[in-house]
């Protein structure tokens, strides 16, 4: 081997130990942002008994902090450059396709879901109002801020780092992001929703994460990852209503 080729092959290296250092910090970012949850609401001084035993109270309050401290994590590591982590309008929108992509898969969710009656349990106190509130738009605008907004904008400069799926890219920044989000889902099972269900809510998680997470990078905008995730939470929840 000559010179130049090892020069090449401990760059390579050197690459590849930064990426797997930053995906790491990554992870650890959205690990800690997470840590906050229990911390800031799960504390009787700050929340009372009574109302953490209120589904709808203990899920707005639980994303509050997700959202909050995942936007200061941002602030502070881009110093104050929100654009490059998705707070833009971006480009290249393609309304039509964010829609039925999002709902299409959280119509197929719902289809699989329907098998396991024991799933229900998870959503049921929801009254329609809260539903709307709450799952589509708030708890949607959180978790996207955490996932495609600190994860995927940290790991943004590995973008040439992927691999292609029906000739469609999926960068490394969209994957790890899609993963973390579906694996976030595993709290499901501290509700008693039984295993076999809460995986189908990791995959379904990890699925839609996975087109928000292309939008997302596409546009360079959260907006599309946003929609993505909302009509997902629709059409999953129209669909149950209709089949259940």
């Amino acid at each position: 081997m000559t010179e130049l080729e090892n020069k090449n092959v401990t760059l390579s290296r050197r690459h590849r130990f930064r990426a797997a250092g930053r995906v790491l910090v990554a992870v650890l970012l959205g690990l800690v942002v997470l840590n906050f949850i229990p911390v800031m609401v799960m504390n009787p001084q700050i929340l009372p008994d009574a109302m953490q035993s209120q589904p709808f109270t203990e899920g707005f309050l639980n994303h509050t902090p997700m959202w909050l401290v995942s936007l200061v994590l941002i602030l502070i590591i881009s110093k104050g450059r929100l654009a490059a982590y998705g707070f833009r309008v971006g480009k290249d929108y393609r309304i039509k396709q964010i829609i039925a992509l999002g709902g299409a898969t959280g119509v197929a969710f719902a289809l699989i879901l329907n098998l396991f009656p024991e799933a229900e349990a998870f959503q049921q106190d929801y009254t329609f109002v809260q539903m709307v509130a709450f799952v589509w738009l708030y708890a949607s605008v959180s978790e996207e801020i955490l996932t495609r907004g600190l994860i995927q904008g940290f790991l943004a400069p590995l973008a040439r780092y992927g691999f292609y799926v029906f000739r469609v890219r999926i960068s490394l920044p969209v994957l790890v992001s899609a993963l973390f989000f579906g694996l976030m889902h595993l709290v499901v099972l501290t509700t008693g929703v039984a295993v076999l269900p809460v995986i189908g809510y990791v995959v379904f998680a990890s699925v839609l994460g996975f087109i928000a997470g292309y939008q997302r990078e596409k546009t360079g905008s959260l907006i599309p990852a946003i929609m993505v995730h909302m009509f997902g939470n629709i059409g999953g929840y129209c669909t149950g209503l209709l089949v259940g």
